[in-house]
């Protein structure tokens, strides 16, 4: 086995030739020997390949590239030493034998040098070697690795790639020149659409832009490159075509001249980067006329005009500003503004306007201005923010407008409605405003809570009438009503309140407001809750009646009573009996007045008919039980008439005598609720039943069983009398409480 050691001479000396094509080396011909030996003598890698099979002898320079191929490639046909290239190898053997010649820039391959693929590239040179008889029996090849050179080559396009990707995307444009006759090496897309789109990679600028001539652009660039010195260039204007045929247009530009040196220090080129701000330019004239046109028309107008930096420095003020204050020009620039306005508006004043130059806001406020003979007067003032194209802060502008008149009137005008609204609240009063155009309303806050509604914007007049209660729907107006003008002037109404579902009475007045072509326009009105007069005048209307049939009543009991008790009497009894029960009469009436004649509490009337009896002897216990007026009545004469009689002839006609007037409440056995009511006497004189029916007697048994719808049973037990009552519980909803 070779060892890679050992110099190729060496090598070629002791390898076994004889096992190859080529035959021992002391028979190898001239042609071969010589081939050999001269590659031998060479510094780079050389290579023979012999015959078909490419037999291989090579020297030192192309063992050290062959890596680990050598040795094991000597004396191997070239298929079997790179058999990842055999084709490649294949094609040259086939060339050159047949004796052609050729060779390889940089070409690219991908080797097993190493035991793993690698790729490199090769500068190659093939030529045939030609024996004694004039034909090819080899190939004479040399080998350059140029892998370094080409990675080199490729980093430095690609980032001159970048550069011309970054050139551009560039926003501004962008242009390198080369040499003294500054030929365009490289532009970009600013600069193409700043020339035109003319190609012009590769001239000179003098003939690239012929139209420069005369703008002293040759020159300056001439300038740079000799003494090494840059330009920069601010708005300068440069007369450019768009096209090689155009008329060239002037455009201004921004830009500098970068002289670019080697490594040695010398200028080669200029670097040429700049921004085309002919929009800027045509903008910033465009707005210099608008100032002139402001400033123009704010000094036509009667109004103050101010105008401040985005900063909110006031910098401008109009000639009514100075006329106002007596200031002269110059005097409220900046902050000395504040000097006019009212010690009291300062502080919110220059709050609202920080807040404004911060937020780039609206601004608007009132303040109060001194003007030069020192009268103070209300102003309003706003600005606005006027903004660039591309939404940036300009200037803000802004004005003062006078309005002391309108704000005194205003006040009048508040001043006067509030007492309106005040004497309206007073008298109970809504006021409304119906839009006939719309048919909206606006009203008062008094009729929103006199309709129970929300004030929480318009209401259409239809919904108010849904509030009118059916009944009454006819009293109102109409949609069509409203139109012609022909609604009812005056009408009183009942609606159901939307929030509590009460019947309220309403009384409205309205008047029509005419257009100028006479058609009803709005209609204004004034409303009233008259529900308490209505209810009044009703209770006054029932009274009248309740009076009128109650007199009636009285007359009658008294008529009957006093017709009972002088019947059989004599006329002093008979005053007498006749005084007391009307005495008993007369405190119930009472009674049932104070509750204007609905009810009495039964405990009331036991009491109040027993004011003229000892009453420390007579116990009452019982419930809370309320009467109707024709029970309490006749309870309160049968108290009487037990009473009377019992101080005459009972209990209480004696010291030791007692009564117990008693009453409780209870069901049935069908679920009816029951009263039993009793008068029980006891410690009196023995008690004997008597032999007639006295007018109080039946008093007692028949009237007012019958006005309690019950039964009354009188017992004469011979311990004391006892009287007891059993009937329902009075039902007071009825309509039979009048006074039989």
């Amino acid at each position: 086995m070779l060892s890679n050691d050992i110099d190729l001479k060496t090598l070629i000396g002791a390898f076994d030739w004889s096992s190859t094509s080529l035959g021992p080396k002391t028979d190898w011909p001239a042609h071969i020997r010589s081939a050999v030996a001269l590659i031998l003598h060479a510094k780079i890698p050389m290579v023979t390949l012999w015959g078909q099979e490419g037999i291989m002898i090579y020297n030192d320079a192309y063992a050290e590239f062959a890596l680990k191929r050598h040795p094991a490639s000597l004396g191997a046909p070239v298929r079997e030493a790179w058999p990842e290239v055999a084709e490649f190898n294949d094609g040259i053997l086939k060339t050159v034998l047949a004796g052609g010649s050729t060779s390889f820039k940089d070409q690219e391959f991908s080797l097993l040098r190493k035991g793993i693929a690698e790729q490199l590239w090769l500068d190659l040179d093939y030529s045939p070697v030609i024996d004694d008889a004039g034909s090819p029996v080899g190939v004479f090849a040399i080998v350059t690795e140029t892998t370094a050179k080409v990675k080199a080559e490729r980093r430095l396009a690609a980032e001159r790639d970048r550069l011309r990707q970054m050139f551009e995307q560039a926003p501004g444009f962008i242009a390198v020149l080369d040499g003294a006759n500054h030929r365009f090496e490289i532009t970009n897309a600013a600069y193409r659409q700043l020339i035109g789109h003319r190609d012009v990679v590769g001239l000179p600028v003098r003939n690239a832009l012929p139209e420069l001539v005369g703008q002293g652009f040759y020159e300056l660039l001439d300038n740079v490159y000799n003494t090494g010195e840059s330009f920069i260039g601010s708005a300068m204007p440069v007369l450019l075509k768009r096209s090689s045929d155009a008329t060239a247009v002037e455009r201004f530009v921004d830009f500098i001249f970068q002289p670019m040196r080697d490594a040695d220090g010398y200028v080669g080129g200029i670097f040429v980067q700049g921004t085309d701000i002919t929009e800027r330019i045509a903008t910033e004239r465009a707005l210099q006329v608008s100032e002139r046109q402001f400033r123009t028309f704010a000094e036509a107008m009667p109004n103050h005009v101010w105008s401040a930096g985005p900063d909110g420095q006031l910098d401008w003020f109009n000639d009514r500003v100075y006329e106002y204050s007596g200031t002269a020009r110059g005097d409220l620039d900046h902050g000395a503004w504040v000097r006019l306005l009212h010690p009291e508006d300062v502080a919110e004043a220059v709050e609202v306007w920080g807040e404004a130059v911060a937020t780039g806001e609206s601004y608007e406020i009132e303040f109060r201005l001194r003007r030069a003979d020192g009268t103070w007067r209300w102003h309003l003032s706003r600005a606005e923010m006027l903004r660039d194209e591309d939404g940036e802060p300009h200037r803000w502008v802004g004005t003062n407008t006078d309005i002391e008149d309108q704000k005194r009137d205003r006040q009048q005008l508040q001043d006067s409605e509030r007492r309106l609204r005040l004497s309206q609240q007073a008298a109970g009063i809504a006021s409304i405003e119906i839009d006939l155009a719309t048919d909206c309303i606006l009203a008062s806050d008094s009729f929103w809570t006199m309709f129970g509604l929300a004030n929480e914007g318009p209401v259409s007049a239809k919904d108010i009438e849904a509030l009118v209660v059916p009944e009454d729907r006819h009293l109102i107006s109409t949609a069509q009503s409203r139109l012609t003008g022909t609604a009812a002037l005056d009408a009183t109404y009942r609606i159901k309140r939307a929030s509590t579902d009460d019947i309220r009475w309403i009384a409205r007045h309205i008047e029509v407001l005419r257009g100028q072509d006479g058609a009803p326009a709005k209609i204004y009105g004034a409303l009233r809750d008259v529900t308490h007069e209505k209810l009044a005048e009703e209770r006054q209307i029932m009274l009248t009646h309740e009076l009128e049939h109650r007199i009636k009543n009285i007359l009658a009991t008294v008529s009957a009573i006093a017709s009972q008790t002088l019947r059989n009497t004599d006329i002093e009894t008979g005053r007498n009996t006749l005084s007391e029960r009307f005495q008993a009469l007369g405190k119930a009436h009472s009674l049932l007045s104070n509750t204007h004649w609905t009810s009495a509490v039964l405990a009331d009337v036991v009491r109040v008919a027993t004011v003229p009896l000892p009453v420390a002897r007579i116990d009452l216990a019982g419930p809370f039980v309320q009467l109707g007026p024709k029970q309490a009545l006749s309870l309160a004469l049968a108290v009487n008439e037990l009473g009377t009689n019992s101080l005459k002839y009972g209990a209480l006609s004696v010291p030791e005598g007692r009564v117990n007037i008693a009453w409780s409440r209870s069901v049935s056995g069908d679920g009816e609720e029951q009263l039993r009511w009793s008068w029980t006497e006891s410690g009196g004189p023995e008690v004997t039943a008597p032999t007639r029916r006295g007018f109080g007697r039946v008093l007692i048994e028949q009237v007012l069983a019958g006005d309690f719808n019950g039964t009354v049973r009188i017992q004469f037990d011979t311990s004391g009398v006892e009287c007891v009552l059993e009937a329902p519980m009075p039902d007071l909803t009825s309509d039979e409480q009048d006074i039989k």
